[in-house]
């Protein structure tokens, strides 16, 4: 193994272990239900990742709770429907869920103690 090949292989794995030890360091733990995980946070917990939304995002997510389609919220906050996906993702992203069904789980209670 040459010295160019010791270098690859010590900056692949030092990627790896960064990775690794951010993934820990960020891993929100929960429980699985029939439509996604139930995450194991306190109602204190959920109201600060909630605040960590931008008001966009905020307006976007307390539609999606409402039950309207991505499509209804765009034509709500009068944006395009990109625009919209794009604060979805970013919802998703910030709240450590993947689905429609897993935000309703975890966070409706937060909007409807006003703590959004």
């Amino acid at each position: 193994m040459g010295l160019m090949d010791k270098i690859k292989k010590m900056l692949l794995k030092s990627k790896f272990e960064t990775a690794e030890l951010y993934e820990k360091e960020t891993t929100i733990f929960g429980s699985q239900t029939s439509y996604g995980k139930k995450l194991n946070l306190s109602p204190d917990e959920k109201s600060k990742l909630v605040k960590n939304l931008t008001p966009r995002e905020k307006e976007t997510f307390l539609i999606l709770l409402g039950g309207y389609s991505l499509k209804e919220a765009a034509k709500q906050l009068g944006i395009s429907y990109s625009t919209a996906n794009t604060y979805q993702t970013a919802i998703y992203k910030k709240l450590h869920v993947n689905s429609r069904a897993e935000l309703i789980i975890n966070f409706r209670d937060v909007s409807e103690t006003g703590d959004g």
